[in-house]
């Protein structure tokens, strides 16, 4: 199972029901950090989510809100003895922000803190996953990031039941490209495996809506999209970020198969049910996240 929490949800300013920008990914117990706004290190003590476990954290461009929380996580990992490294990524900047970051203030840090600048089509690579670094539309340098598990050879369920098989050790070194023989008959592997495409979850941080996001979204399981007003309001002249319905146009022209709106205006405070939907009127499976809210993502099947 993939858990993805939107931690905080609110866009330049917190309010009292949101956070500034921050999303936490846990696979296979590798949590990582998308953005780290003001309010971080609260809302994952408040989930039980370990910030001491956190090893990579992907920030999407340099405005306060989706890094200012960055300091105090930091130190607080400092004061509660943790040794191991910690990395940043980032657009171009990052080292450099990252360095002047680190030396306010007085505290201790006995553990290694590694930045790393990253242009669009970076890619980090992980034991069984990977994490994309996409260009966005944004006023200042930004990236969108893309998880993306690899893709694994899965045996049917469906055929096993077909064929009269149960689960036995046989039917594993079927995963190995092996021909094997159960009770007196030999399967093959092209009889029961099949290669099954890795999950796939989308973060665009902030943008306006763009091309290269759909083409980098396609097929996703989640589509964590900027969606900071209405349409009316953004053909008002306001730039760099998305609209509800231009979020809903890139899942729906990505065929991905949920799209989580977030980064809201203050004034959506209280209820994002209009930006629901205005995304609704073109894309069915949408929802406004809330600060601390869970998706699950369960393994693909063949």
């Amino acid at each position: 199972m993939i858990e993805f929490y939107t931690l905080g949800t609110s866009s330049a300013v917190p309010t009292d029901k949101r956070n500034l920008s921050s999303n936490f990914l846990n696979f296979q117990g590798n949590k990582m950090l998308f953005d780290c706004g003001e309010g971080t290190q609260r809302s994952l003590m408040v989930h039980n989510l370990g910030l001491m476990n956190i090893d990579n954290i992907f920030i999407s461009h340099w405005h306060a809100d989706h890094f200012s929380g960055l300091l105090g996580l930091v130190q607080t990992m400092g004061m509660e003895g943790r040794e191991r490294p910690l990395f940043i990524y980032g657009p171009k900047r990052t080292e450099e922000f990252t360095k002047k970051l680190l030396e306010l203030g007085y505290y201790n840090r006995n553990y290694d803190i590694f930045a790393e600048d990253l242009e669009p089509g970076n890619i980090v690579e992980f034991e069984n996953f990977q994490v994309k670094a996409v260009e966005t539309k944004h006023r200042v340098k930004s990236l969108g990031y893309v998880f993306e598990e690899e893709d694994q050879k899965k045996v049917s369920r469906k055929k096993m039941e077909e064929l009269g098989l149960k689960p036995c050790k046989e039917i594993g070194m079927l995963k190995e490209g092996k021909e094997v023989e159960i009770e007196g008959k030999k399967y093959r592997p092209e009889q029961l495996v099949s290669e099954v495409k890795g999950r796939k979850i989308v973060y665009t941080g902030d943008t306006e809506f763009s091309e290269k996001i759909v083409k980098e979204s396609k097929d996703a399981d989640l589509l964590v999209h900027d969606s900071t007003f209405t349409e009316e309001l953004r053909k008002d002249g306001r730039y760099g970020h998305s609209s509800a319905l231009q979020a809903a146009k890139v899942a729906k022209k990505a065929g991905v198969k949920k799209l989580v709106l977030t980064h809201f205006s203050r004034r959506f405070t209280n209820s994002t049910r209009e930006l629901v939907e205005e995304a609704s009127n073109i894309f069915d499976n949408v929802v406004a996240a809330e600060d601390g809210q869970k998706f699950e993502i369960k393994p693909h099947r063949p």
